[in-house]
């Protein structure tokens, strides 16, 4: 016999994509139960992304909605429903998708299971018991920070699997939100697992990766495509025989799936509500530049600085996405100019690697740069932004590149061997842009993301005089761009 599986991945609230991917996958899954052969549903992380205005809104209320609305039969949280999803509204949001969420390797702070979380299932599926759990992203930092315990998934999958045959499962599939390098690993070191479903690193396989006994398949991401694989079991000997797993391509022309769309229009007068409410009245533009020093860049550095006090903030201006205009400013507007869940980190670093960052930092080659991942949600990387700290630039003697020509610190020369605290944002020392804030020691990451942080600084008249203040100049001779 055939079990059918349909596996959506990485969605990261493409709201239109997510609705037609809703129509050809119901299509497909009734013509499977039309056949009488059994099909389960699952999602595999990343179905939200506070980068959407009506995420953002509702707190993911509505992606769960949706869920529900396409009838899921099991869910494993991301990263962007862990990490940037405040841990009170994790239940909600369960009990909102009607389904299942796996918390296999999540546990609160001692060790106890999260309220509305499994840690395994045992399905029948036709008359074979399919056993499931589910596995987040090890970032350990930040889950910490929130007051979550995320356990080892090679510790976790071995439990797993172990209670999963226990229970009589006679196949066992893992939802796994790792990444495809993690789910080979997994399939090389943990014995017992017949399938991996993956997502995480957004990979787009044309079909089932074998390490070992094990398959693998992620299809892709942001609802372009979906994944469909297919399990033919033996009923005589009782034991898996082949795994086949194919995408299937949301085609943009596809009509939106009707259930997921009452849904999702049931939330709208809650969302522009929200995204209506005023936030400041800014008598002049506040602007951001990625190729140099701006005054919105300036006023998220010192709304960092102000409410984690540290010797400097740095910040890239890659983290707003616009403008704000004079006027009446209000949420959307700012979740329009700042998307990114990145959230604020304090850090030690040496002088000598503060200064070397700098100095990369005014060269073209890492501010024109395009960011990509670790919560990044703009385009280039962006000028650094500094709080209580100067930077005096010239030429070189060639006239051809920037270069440093002094930092300041608090008004104090920069001291290459003295240890600095500064507070900057999780995407710097994530992402491979800058070393020197991977090397930096004390890592602290703070509880909200940088958009609230900025948030309640629009609404301090100091720090917006204060932004226009210029952090970077030019030596007598010079010219600045």
């Amino acid at each position: 016999m055939n079990i059918h599986i349909l596996h959506t991945n990485d969605v990261h609230s493409q709201l239109e994509n997510y609705m037609r991917l809703g129509t050809r996958l119901r299509q497909l899954r009734m013509s499977v139960q039309q056949r009488g052969e059994p099909v389960l549903t699952f999602d595999l992380g990343d179905v939200l992304d506070r980068v959407r205005p009506e995420t953002e809104a509702t707190q993911g209320r509505m992606n769960a909605a949706l869920m529900a609305a396409l009838e899921y039969d099991g869910w494993v949280f991301g990263n962007n429903e862990g990490l940037t999803i405040p841990p009170v509204h994790w239940q909600g949001l369960i009990e909102r998708s009607r389904t299942l969420a796996f918390g296999t390797n999540l546990r609160a702070a001692g060790g106890w299971r999260l309220p509305g979380f499994v840690d395994w299932h045992v399905y029948d599926a036709g008359g074979v018991r399919v056993g499931v759990f589910g596995l987040t992203a090890d970032y350990r930092l930040p889950y910490n920070r929130l007051g979550i315990q995320v356990d080892p998934p090679l510790t976790s999958a071995r439990q797993a699997v172990d209670a999963l045959r226990q229970q009589g499962a006679e196949v066992v599939v893992l939802l796994s939100h790792l990444g495809l390098a993690a789910d080979r690993q997994l399939a090389r070191q943990v014995a017992g697992i017949d399938i991996i479903l993956g997502g995480h690193s957004h990979q787009f396989m044309p079909c089932e990766e074998w390490v070992g006994q094990t398959a693998i398949f992620q299809p892709g991401k942001h609802a372009q495509v979906f994944g469909y694989t297919v399990l033919s079991f033996d009923t005589q000997t009782r034991r898996l025989t082949d795994v086949h797993s194919q995408p299937v391509v949301v085609h943009p022309y596809d009509p939106l799936d009707p259930a997921m769309l009452s849904a999702y229009r049931g939330y709208l007068p809650d969302i522009e509500e929200r995204l209506q409410q005023p936030v400041v009245q800014l008598n002049a533009p506040l602007p951001v530049r990625f190729d140099g020093e701006s005054p919105f860049a300036n006023l998220l550095a010192d709304a960092l600085l102000q409410a984690f006090p540290c010797d400097a903030a740095l910040v890239m201006s890659g983290a707003l996405t616009a403008s704000l205009l004079a006027g009446t400013v209000r949420m959307q507007h700012v979740h329009g100019a700042c998307t990114t869940p990145t959230r604020p980190l304090r850090m030690t670093l040496r002088g000598a690697e503060l200064l070397s960052l700098l100095e990369k930092a005014v060269r073209p080659e890492y501010h024109g740069r395009a960011g990509y991942g670790y919560g990044f949600r703009g385009s280039v990387v962006g000028f650094l932004a500094l709080a209580n700290a100067c930077v005096s630039l010239s030429w070189d003697r060639q006239g051809e590149r920037v270069q440093v020509h002094r930092v300041l610190v608090g008004g104090q020369p920069l001291q290459r061997d003295r240890m600095y605290r500064v507070v900057t944002c999780e995407y710097l020392w994530l992402a491979p842009v800058f070393p020197e804030f991977q090397r930096g020691v004390d890592v602290q990451m703070e509880v909200p993301l940088v958009r609230e942080v900025l948030l309640a600084a629009l609404a301090d008249p100091h720090l917006l005089a204060k932004a226009q203040q210029p952090r970077y100049c030019w030596l007598q001779g010079g010219t600045g761009g």
